[in-house]
């Protein structure tokens, strides 16, 4: 069953490294088990053996789906439930601007070390890009780091010309969970791009002349510069800063969700509450007596 879910996505899969690494984990438990043998019981072993809930729920997913699959290709008539554990409460925590200016300003003046020597190399200039890049666009960061100014097929495009960040590449299919619309870049982020092009860049986020995840550099220097507080802190912080921080300056909703690639129903479940607007009538209802009283 899982054998033919794999045939039937390997050529549509967005990611499918992280679909075979999924099939593995799957394998390990279920591979010498029949479909009797997906119970309730089984899944909470299942969840208990790999130790990290939302791996393991995002693989039974996939379970999920290949019982699916199989059901509908006549693989096999057999029903089949599968159990998922519940959903991990998604992370929120967005960073206030001074420590979102303590981060840049790191990233911008760390120097390389050669031999226990500071030299004149920056050595996280490439963090401080995506720092300014994901803060000002909400993007998620596979979506900063991959972008190129020169277009590419294979990537997200920045049109510098025009100033237009195309976030999903020319060959790839978007997701329905995961939108990733065309958006016009901020005049002062345009800036800052428009002269990291002209001082040599090819891609948003370079390092030694090749497009680069920041992932290990980013940690490094959120432990470094935030200490305790940096626990929580990941690329995706970024995404919830920018959009804690539209909603803190009153930025209309639906322009703010179709700017983050969100829905505003969304948008306003997460981060509504820190708009300006949030809940005004009702205290303005109690402020001024107009609550309990009959209107005209």
């Amino acid at each position: 069953m899982i054998a033919h879910y794999l045939l039937v996505k390997e050529d549509v899969a967005r990611r499918p490294k992280e679909l075979a690494a999924r099939a593995k984990q799957l394998l390990a438990f279920w591979g010498d088990k029949t479909l009797d043998d997906i119970t309730t019981r089984t899944c909470t072993e299942y969840v208990r053996e790999r130790g990290a809930q939302f791996a393991a729920r995002r693989e039974l997913e996939d379970l999920r789906a290949a019982c699916r699959m199989a059901i509908a290709d006549n693989i096999t008539r057999h029903a089949v439930t599968v159990t998922l554990p519940p959903k991990p409460k998604g992370r929120t925590k967005h960073l206030e601007r001074d420590a979102m200016a303590k981060l840049i300003w790191a990233a911008y003046r760390k120097k390389e070390v050669q031999r226990g020597v500071p030299t004149k190399k920056k050595a996280t200039l490439h963090v401080a890009r995506f720092l300014i890049a994901a803060l000002y666009t909400g993007s998620r960061s596979s979506r900063i780091w991959q972008a190129s100014f020169v277009k590419e097929k294979d990537r997200p495009f920045i049109d510098l010309e025009n100033g237009v960040f195309y976030r999903l590449p020319e060959i790839e299919k978007e997701a329905a969970n995961k939108k990733s619309p065309p958006i016009r870049l901020p005049d002062r982020l345009l800036a800052h791009m428009r002269r990291w092009h002209r001082n040599g860049a090819r891609y948003v986020v370079e390092y030694q002349g090749r497009a680069a995840d920041p992932k290990k550099a980013f940690r490094k220097l959120a432990n470094d510069v935030l200490g305790d507080e940096a626990t929580e802190v990941v690329r995706h912080t970024m995404r919830h800063t920018a959009a804690t921080w539209l909603m803190q300056g009153g930025v209309d909703p639906w322009e703010a969700s179709g700017y983050l690639g969100m829905t505003r129903e969304m948008l306003e479940k997460t981060y509504g509450h820190h708009h300006p607007n949030f809940q005004r009538q009702v205290g303005a209802a109690f402020t001024s007596g107009k609550a309990g009283r009959n209107q005209p």
